[in-house]
């Protein structure tokens, strides 16, 4: 019976990449679970345990990796290794990819953290502006009104309804998110990828990330010997990204009554052009397998460009924005003692 202690990216990740030398060098799969395991605590010695034990039952690597709920994206290269692979180069670029993912999740916490503390700070700093000191500087300004400018008006007025607006931005949030688990997650997989492409940055990434798959997933397979039916038929058959599930049927489909491969996927919209682009070239030049895996590593690299190019806008507006924040609040506090000397 498998503990359920959550393996968090980077411990997915050395573990696979551990698993992966150990193989290559010529051990076992249940003598490199057993090696490894003791070098893990006391709680991941005993899923490993219990992992060989299911291995000892003839279980799969993919089936067992799933009940240690590892990441989908590494399950469906085990699953396509094992079919027709190499299981050590699956597990080592498996790691290499939650290494990255890791790697970026770590970098967007990195960024954020500081400015949403801030954030956090500064939202409470408002609240007790509202509460405390508002209303002892609305008598002042009562007193002032003769004299008061509207220019200070409207910054108590701004600042006054400032933390309203920050609780209904959170709150569209959560209702965002509340709408994607109760009602987008629960969609068909095309229906919910097409609510997805309607959102212009997130396409961005979802056609990225599904020209990765497609590719480095089919370049596996080409690799391993199959065709591209075959590879089809076996994307069709893995349950752990049912969009693929969709999209390797519907392109075999449309494969049998004669469309080309490339014709089909410039055709798709959830992928990149230039996917459709390497396919005819690499399959002008029967060099398919090995263009599809250079592609793949391309498309790795742009996300990787990308979410750079957010990381260093939205730190720098978090931060003008809660500057001018500060900023308004000073001068709400300071406008009336200039008033007052001004009426003297």
């Amino acid at each position: 019976m498998f503990k359920h202690e959550k393996w968090r990216l980077h411990e997915q990740a050395l573990l696979l990449r551990r698993l992966g030398e150990l193989l290559e060098k010529g051990y076992s799969l249940l003598h490199a679970l057993e090696f490894l395991h003791f070098h893990l605590n006391p709680q991941k010695q005993i899923q490993l345990q219990d992992a060989a034990e299911e291995f000892k039952k003839g279980s799969s690597l993919h089936d067992v990796f799933y009940k240690l709920a590892f990441h989908p994206d590494i399950l469906s290269y085990l699953f396509y290794a094992e079919q027709h692979g190499d299981i050590s180069f699956a597990l080592q670029q498996g790691s290499s990819l939650l290494s990255r993912k890791d790697k970026h999740q770590k970098n967007m916490m990195k960024v954020l953290r500081y400015p949403l503390f801030l954030s956090l700070f500064l939202l409470g700093i408002l609240l007790v502006f509202n509460m405390v000191l508002l209303p002892q500087f609305s008598t002042l300004y009562a007193s002032l009104r003769g004299s008061s400018s509207s220019f200070t008006d409207d910054i108590l007025t701004f600042i006054q309804v400032l933390p309203y607006v920050i609780g209904g931005a959170a709150l569209a949030i959560g209702i965002v998110v509340l709408i994607y688990i109760v009602y987008v997650k629960r969609l068909h997989p095309i229906r919910r990828m097409n609510i997805f492409m309607r959102v212009p940055l997130i396409k961005q990434f979802f056609m990225l990330t599904n020209s990765h798959y497609f590719a480095i997933q089919l370049s596996g397979l080409l690799q391993g010997g199959l065709s591209i039916l075959e590879a089809l038929t076996l994307m069709k058959e893995q349950k752990h990204h049912p969009f693929f599930q969709c999209e390797a049927l519907k392109i075999q489909e449309l494969l049998t009554i004669g469309e080309h491969l490339d014709f089909i996927m410039m055709n798709r919209p959830y992928y990149e052009r230039e996917l459709s682009y390497i396919i005819k070239h690499g399959q002008a030049n029967g060099n398919l397998a090995a263009e599809l895996a250079d592609y793949s590593e391309l498309t790795i690299e742009k996300m990787e460009e990308k979410m750079n190019r957010i990381l260093f806008v939205v730190q720098p507006l978090l931060f003008a924005c809660i500057g001018m924040v500060v900023i308004l609040m000073y001068l709400a506090m300071i406008m009336p003692m200039f008033q007052m000397m001004d009426s003297i």
